[in-house]
Order: structure tokens, then C-alpha cells, then sequence
């Protein structure tokens, strides 16, 4: 947990954090908590928000609707394929965002790699850098928006040999 204890009060669903306080709002209660740092320059908003704006609020509000956990979610849903829902629905009610990534997790699975990697109880930090890749190439094949087939050989054996296994077995 975070010094500031913020995160878990946000991870709960707690009013106190999470009622009607901006992105700017919760970093000023952070370092205020943790730096004791009480002067901070007025927030400047925007009209218009990215998309990430709009993945983090979306991702807030699943986590709070659904009651499930922050590291529940991202095992199953990247960043990146939030990204992806973004033009379709980020004008739409939060309940069709809510429906979307309800069956993204019922559909989704762990891929080889992943359970490869989880049963040899390395973090993909410790694979990525076994691996000779980045930890982002690693998620992207782990959350199936890269496909092994698609690597060069090189990184494919390389993977390969960091988990111990055939490169057939990645697949």
C-alpha cells in the first residue's frame, strides 16, 4: 500500500477519495499526505479528453460497479485494449462499457506464455528481461494482442529458452 494509504481508500470505493475529485485533486491529496507539500498551482481543465482520461474514469468506475479488485481487472484487460473501446464508447452510458469489459474477462483466458510464466513463478519482469524483450512486448503477447507466430525467431527461441519449454509450446 502506498504511504498515503489513497490508493487502497480508492481501490475500496472510498467516498471520502473517490466522490466527485479529479485526477489533479487526488495527486494534491496524495502529496499533501505523503510530502506534507500544501502549495500547489490552480489545475488547468480541459474540453476536450483524451483517451486516457477517459480509460482511467472508465476503469474507476468498473472497478466500483463491479467490486473487483484493480489487479483482477488488468489480468485480463490491458490498457491498450481499453484504448481500443474508446471511440465507440466513450460517449455511451457507462453500463455498455461496464457489459464490454464483463465479456472481455468471461472470454478472456490465460495464454500459454502467461500460464508459463505464472507457473514458473516469474513476474513478467523477470521473463521479459530473461527474454532479451520489454516488459510491454511481453504483456502484448500475454493480453493475445501479439501473437507468438508473429515474432521473430530469434525472440520466439529466446522466450523459449527463458521458460524452458519447445517454441511449439508457446503457441
Amino acid at each position: 500500500m502506498g504511504l498515503s494509504g489513497i490508493a487502497r481508500g480508492f481501490e475500496i470505493g472510498d467516498v471520502s477519495v473517490v466522490a466527485g475529485r479529479s485526477g489533479p485533486e487526488l495527486a494534491q491529496m496524495v502529496l499533501s499526505s505523503v510530502d506534507h507539500v500544501n502549495e500547489f498551482t490552480e489545475p488547468t481543465w480541459r474540453e476536450d479528453r483524451s483517451d486516457l482520461y477517459w480509460c482511467g474514469w472508465a476503469l474507476a468506475c468498473y472497478q466500483w460497479h463491479e467490486n473487483k479488485s484493480f489487479r483482477e481487472i488488468w489480468n485480463s484487460i490491458s490498457i491498450r485494449m481499453m484504448q481500443k473501446m474508446y471511440s465507440t464508447l466513450h460517449e455511451a452510458d457507462i453500463s455498455k462499457t461496464v457489459d464490454m469489459m464483463n465479456s472481455m474477462l468471461l472470454s478472456s483466458r490465460k495464454s500459454p506464455v502467461q500460464t508459463l510464466r505464472l507457473t514458473r513463478g516469474m513476474t513478467q519482469q523477470e521473463l521479459a528481461t530473461a527474454a532479451h524483450m520489454s516488459v510491454s512486448q511481453l504483456q502484448r503477447i500475454e493480453y493475445g494482442e501479439r501473437k507468438v507466430e508473429n515474432l521473430s525467431l530469434k525472440t520466439a527461441l529466446a522466450l523459449a529458452k527463458a521458460l524452458g519449454v519447445e517454441v511449439s509450446e508457446l503457441k
